[in-house]
């Protein structure tokens, strides 16, 4: 069954919220580890985009196999749709490790004491440098996450855009 959203496949739909929720994710994580004063504040709205790029992506990958079932039905060459399946998964597979530190590193940072209010310096310390590397981690995570979107994003368009782009 091909699930339709008027008239249209739900995957190329649902792979715009990838393609835009990811590399914001991807930004927001980069400012957050950069700028320490933002990730009481910005770290929630950079996992609440991390955690929707990653339930996108899961959502296109069920579209796109559906409509990859659907195309080789109609008698379409499943070789590069074979090939952007598996590209698509990677993606998918590389959205969570964004989503989960995202996260951690949002808690993290709420729950880091904050300066000047009685807190033992050491404890301070400790916990800052851990939020720090739970920050950083986050933005390796969104640079992975980001590489394999792009790689199975330019492999879809090329299927489908190929015949002008002559690649």
């Amino acid at each position: 069954m091909l699930i339709t959203v008027g008239g249209l496949p739900a995957h190329p739909l649902l792979v715009h919220a990838v393609v835009v929720l990811i590399p914001l994710a991807a930004l927001g994580a980069i400012a957050v580890a950069v700028r320490a004063p933002w990730r009481r504040s910005a770290g929630p709205v950079v996992a609440l985009l991390a955690l929707g790029g990653a339930v996108s992506a899961v959502l296109a990958l069920v579209a796109g196999n559906q409509l990859a079932a659907y195309l080789q039905a109609q008698g379409q060459d499943p070789g590069p749709i074979s090939a952007h399946s598996a590209l698509g998964l990677n993606a998918m597979i590389a959205s969570w490790p964004l989503a989960v530190l995202a996260i951690i590193t949002a808690v993290m940072a709420r729950r880091d004491p904050r300066p000047g209010r009685g807190a033992a310096t050491v404890a301070t310390a400790t916990t800052s440098t851990a939020t720090t590397v739970a920050a950083w981690l986050t933005v390796l995570a969104g640079i992975a996450a980001c590489y394999f979107t792009v790689l199975a994003g330019d492999s879809g368009s090329r299927m489908v855009w190929g015949f002008i782009t002559q690649g």
